[in-house]
């Protein structure tokens, strides 16, 4: 089960995945994100969405293009992906395939 939150901060979201972004579990998860931030689309405000991938430890092809449509979907609204990260491996993955040049990549 996907966990939502909110910051803090007024002009972020976040929204926390709790363990690896992969082919078996992307599809629901796109759908509560859509949910989650269909809610949020319409009280605006946030110009920032924060995924929370530090307890990932895998991204698969499938999980990458999550990452890459959401990053498009958002910058088409004017809006940015910022991924939080724990694990090297999801470090190595989003740099080697130089998504971390299109999206904030935070370690922590």
């Amino acid at each position: 089960m996907t966990k939502t939150t909110d910051t803090q901060a007024a002009d972020r979201i976040q929204f926390a995945i709790p363990g690896d972004l992969l082919s078996t579990n992307a599809a629901a998860t796109r759908g509560q994100l859509d949910a989650f931030l269909g809610d949020r689309q319409r009280a605006g405000g946030w110009t920032v969405l924060e995924l929370d991938l530090r307890h990932a430890s895998m991204v698969d092809s499938v999980g990458l293009n999550f990452l890459v449509s959401l990053h498009k979907r958002l910058a088409a609204d004017g809006r940015r992906l910022r991924v939080l990260i724990h694990s090297e491996s999801v470090k190595r993955i989003l740099r080697f395939t130089r998504l971390d040049q299109y999206v904030e990549v935070a370690e922590g």
